[in-house]
Parts: C-alpha cells; structure tokens; sequence
C-alpha cells in the first residue's frame, strides 16, 4: 500500500499513473479531510482518507508537500509512528532557506523513526505519465542512508517509467535541491509548461542504480514526442564554402 501526502498537482498526478499500475493507493491532503477530488474520481484503485489514516497503514508514504507544510507536518507530530519505514520526500525548500541544512536534510532529522529517501523533487507534476522526452526516459536522482529504502523508492521510480539515479546519503539532498532549482529556471526561460527532465548517458544504467533493482520495460515513445530547445539564433553570420561560420560579435 503506498500512501501520498499532498493532494495538489504532484500528489494527484503520481496517485493516479500509480493506479493505473493496479496498485493501491491511500492519499490525503494537509487537513483530516477524507473527501475525494473529482479529478480522482474515476480510479477506484484510490482511496482517500485522512492523513493519519495514510501514515498508519501506507507500507511506504510520499511527501508530495510544499516544504513548509511537511516540516509542519513532522513537527505537530503527525509523523511520529515511521516504524521504520520509508519515506520519499519530493519537497524543495524556498530559495530563502539555505545553510547547507536544506529540506531533505531537516526532514531526515525530524523523521528519525523513518528511512527517508530524497527522490522526484526534480520532477514536474506534468511528467508523470510521460516520462520521456526525445526518445529517451528522464533520470531521476534519489539520495538516503539507508541501501534497502532506496532499492524500494527506485523499485517505485522504474514502475513509473523513470531511471533512478544512486547518487549517496541524504547529505547529497541539497544538491538535488538545487538542481530542481536549476530546471525550473530553464523551464520558466523556455516556457517549458513543466515538460522538461535529464537524461544521464553512462554506459551501464545498471551500474548507478541501487543494488537489486529490476529494470522494466521501457514505455513506448508518444507519438511527436520530440521536445528539443530550438538552438539559439544567431544573428549576422555570414561564411564562405568549405569554411567554418564565424561567430557575431
């Protein structure tokens, strides 16, 4: 059973391609509220509670939260009974947070009866469904101290269509912070509409992700799924045969 906390666009978008998979899923927003969106309707598969029901019997439990909302969430003590469980923070912190001391790194310490593992923080809402972009799947990157957490959260990442990424213990959060920092500024610059990702070219994907996870089928490409950034114009170039451009000045 995978519970989701957070029913916004990321929360709402990864319960249903889950269901989808057949599998059960248990979410919740922010309050105790149990009543069921419209757009969750139609997938029977989904059962939405309230969010101590979710964090009580969720076998593995998402934080598809703002920040704030989680921190707000391990602080009132709504999240005190991890039993040892894991948990896939996907927040990132505003940009006035910083210190080295960042989301994933605060939640770690605030969950200490979890194994919590950062994951799908660089991930738009809009690619869940689609996750390949020019013919190729996106990487996703996930960090954690616990190799059995991730070898779950990667199992879930692959069931999605995603290649995961191993890239350490939760001190790396920060980095994959600042990397989903990075994509929403090329996603604004280009007007992107959340349709934008990476791929990591390594000659064996097996080789960066964690240990024992079986790699699924890919998804079939959709059709006119080709989303390359137009190369930049240049203007005033002017060249002779058989030579190369010369660059504007």
């Amino acid at each position: 059973m995978i519970g989701v906390l957070g029913r916004g666009r990321m929360g709402s978008a990864l319960a249903r391609n889950l269901a989808v998979q057949g599998k059960r899923v248990l979410i919740a927003g922010r309050t105790r509220d149990g009543t069921r969106p419209v757009g969750l309707a139609s997938y029977p598969e989904i059962h939405c509670v309230p969010a101590p029901v979710v964090v009580a019997r969720s076998d593995l439990l998402v934080l598809a939260l703002p920040f704030d909302a989680a921190v707000d969430l391990a602080r009132d003590g709504l999240l005190d009974d991890g039993r040892g469980r894991t948990v896939v923070d996907t927040t990132n912190p505003p940009s006035s947070v910083g210190g080295g001391r960042r989301s994933g790194r605060l939640l770690a310490e605030l969950l200490p009866q979890w194994r919590v593992v950062k994951a799908l923080n660089t991930v738009p809402a809009g690619m869940l469904g689609e996750p390949v972009l020019d013919g190729r799947p996106v990487t996703v990157p996930l960090a954690g101290d616990h190799p059995s957490a991730k070898i779950e959260c990667a199992a879930l990442l692959c069931g999605l269509g995603f290649v995961p990424v191993d890239v350490g213990g939760i001190d790396r959060a920060p980095a994959l912070e600042s990397l989903a920092e990075l994509l929403m500024a090329i996603d604004s610059q280009h007007a992107l509409r959340g349709r934008l990702g990476f791929s990591l070219a390594v000659p064996e994907l097996s080789a960066v992700a964690p240990a024992s996870v079986a790699w699924p089928d890919r998804p079939p490409v959709p059709v006119g799924e080709r989303q390359r950034l137009a190369p930049p114009a240049v203007d005033n170039i002017r060249s002779t045969p058989g030579r190369p451009p010369r660059p504007s000045r």
